[in-house]
């Protein structure tokens, strides 16, 4: 079962092109879309993320598997591979590339 540090999911996210807001948790927004996003909590219990809560990020971050997911987290998958992945998936259009 995987499990992954909330630091590093974090980091990861800001990498990726996700912007933060800062509310009862931790948001994560992706570009301007806000239909693409996850949220990660403060509390001490989640300083490391197990499989059910990773599950979860893979469905609002719109991966399809979990290797996705680790991949994201681990960054082999790089931020243009991300859009690239969604825009095939068409989730958004390649046309919300940034400049």
């Amino acid at each position: 079962m995987p499990q992954k540090d909330r630091d590093d999911i974090r980091k990861a996210l800001l990498q990726k092109g996700f912007y933060q807001k800062n509310k009862d948790h931790e948001f994560f927004y992706y570009k301007m879309n806000q239909s693409i996003f996850t949220k990660l909590s403060h509390g001490s219990r989640y300083k490391t993320y197990s499989a059910d809560l990773l599950g979860k990020i893979k469905r609002q971050l719109k991966l399809k598997s979990m290797s996705q997911l680790i991949r994201f987290i681990d960054c082999p998958l790089t931020g243009e591979e991300y859009f690239n992945l969604l825009v095939v998936d068409k989730i958004i259009s390649e046309k919300d590339k940034p400049e």
